[in-house]
Order: structure tokens, then C-alpha cells, then sequence
């Protein structure tokens, strides 16, 4: 049986002792009502995770002594996901299997076609509730990892991202697979273009394949935007991992 898992920021890590504070302290004294004796799990989303025994509990504290700890290697290939912001419901949906399915970013990305805007306070707000949402996805799926949430760019901005091999599913592209448009070695990263409800305009899409990246198809059925990132992050994780 797994044991309940709780995460602290790796720089808040001791060599011996680790202390949950805010939300997951809550989560962990009040909703899971643990105590001292009480056997739990810690993981950064980097990579590190430690068993540890629950030495101390109070109100915005608890305090725990590690038993054990792991430290898990990153993947050999790193994935980008730049999705377009797309609306609420979905995008979270997108971020939850983003990080199921190994993601080492997502960076959103605004195009012509985005019919979500946001203001700067609107925009830190969404990123903190996003990063919980991501955290609490790993902690569900015991993945040791929780991939890097930037805040949104512009298009052409995105498009200036360095990996060493770039793809972009279009619907203008009938023929060339995900599996096809990958190199013969396997690329150190990836970068995945999604576009928006709508998909990309025709120039913007001339533009990505100006900057690079591969047109690929995903099959004859057209994908709604955030099961067209999941299916390419499923298939890449198939095909590198």
C-alpha cells in the first residue's frame, strides 16, 4: 500500500528533518488527520523523494524525520510543451496528464486565435493556482517529477525556443507521423507547438515552420487542442523513454 504523499520545495529540503508548512501541512494534520508515529512521503518534484515518520503536528507545522530517501534520475529526453492557453477547464486537464505523461516544461503560449487573456495579477494568480494543480496530479500519480510552469509568451516569442528537434501537429499535414519526423539518433529535447480552439492561423503557422519546426500529423480525426498535446506526449514518451 502506497504511502500518503506530501511535497516540499527542494529548498526547503534538510539533511535530516523536513517540515511541512501551509497547504500541505493542512492537508496532512487536518484532511489526512496524521500523527505523530504516522509513516508519510516527501518529494520535491525534481526528482527526490524520502519516507519519512511523523515526529511533531500542530497547527501550521508538521515535522517529520526522514527514514529513507530516494533520488530518481531525469529522463535521457527532455520534452517542451508550449500549448496555446486555451480555456480553464481544459487547459487544467492538459497540465494534470502534462504531468502523468513526464513533461520537463510547459510553457503556455498566446496566439491569434487565444480567447483567453489575462492581466498581470489575473496571470500570478492563475500560475499559483496552475503549479498547485500540478503538484497535486503528482502527488495522485507518484511521479517523482513536477515539470517547470512558465508564465505565457506571445507567439513569436515561442518560437525561439532551442531544442534539437521541434514539432508542430497541423492539420494542414496528411502525411508525415510523429514517428517519421523524429531523428535517426535519439534528440537530447523536444519541443512541442499545440495550437488553439481553431488551431493556428495559416501564418502562424508558416512562421513556426520557418523557425524549425517539423509539421506532423496525429491521424485523420481532428483532436480537440489538449488531446492533441496529450496524444504527442504520449507518443514521444513510447518512442524515446
Amino acid at each position: 500500500m502506497s504511502l500518503p504523499r506530501f511535497h516540499l520545495p527542494t529548498f526547503e529540503w534538510r539533511e535530516h528533518h523536513l517540515t511541512l508548512t501551509g497547504d500541505e501541512a493542512q492537508h496532512c494534520s487536518r484532511v489526512m488527520r496524521k500523527q505523530p508515529g504516522d509513516m508519510i512521503e516527501i518529494f520535491d518534484g525534481a526528482g527526490r523523494m524520502a519516507v519519512c515518520e511523523i515526529t511533531q503536528v500542530s497547527k501550521s507545522e508538521v515535522q517529520a524525520q526522514i527514514t529513507s530517501e530516494t533520488r530518481f534520475e531525469p529522463f535521457q529526453t527532455v520534452i517542451h510543451l508550449l500549448p496555446a492557453l486555451i480555456k480553464a477547464e481544459p487547459f487544467e486537464w492538459l497540465l494534470e496528464k502534462a504531468v502523468e505523461l513526464g513533461a520537463t516544461s510547459v510553457q503556455p503560449v498566446i496566439t491569434e486565435r487565444t480567447i483567453v487573456h489575462l492581466d498581470a495579477v489575473q496571470t500570478e494568480k492563475k500560475l499559483a493556482k496552475w503549479r498547485r494543480h500540478m503538484i497535486e496530479s503528482a502527488k495522485q500519480c507518484h511521479t517523482p517529477f513536477v515539470p517547470e510552469l512558465k508564465a505565457p509568451i506571445a507567439f513569436a516569442a515561442s518560437l525561439k525556443i532551442q531544442a534539437d528537434c521541434k514539432l508542430i501537429p497541423a492539420l494542414s499535414e496528411h502525411t508525415r507521423t510523429l514517428k517519421q519526423a523524429l531523428p535517426a539518433s535519439k534528440p537530447a529535447s523536444v519541443a512541442v507547438l499545440i495550437g488553439p480552439e481553431g488551431d493556428f492561423t495559416s501564418e502562424e503557422e508558416a512562421q513556426a515552420f520557418s523557425a524549425g519546426f517539423v509539421p506532423i500529423t496525429l491521424g485523420a480525426l481532428v483532436l480537440r487542442a489538449e488531446t492533441a498535446a496529450i496524444a504527442t506526449l504520449a507518443i514521444l514518451g513510447h518512442e524515446l523513454r
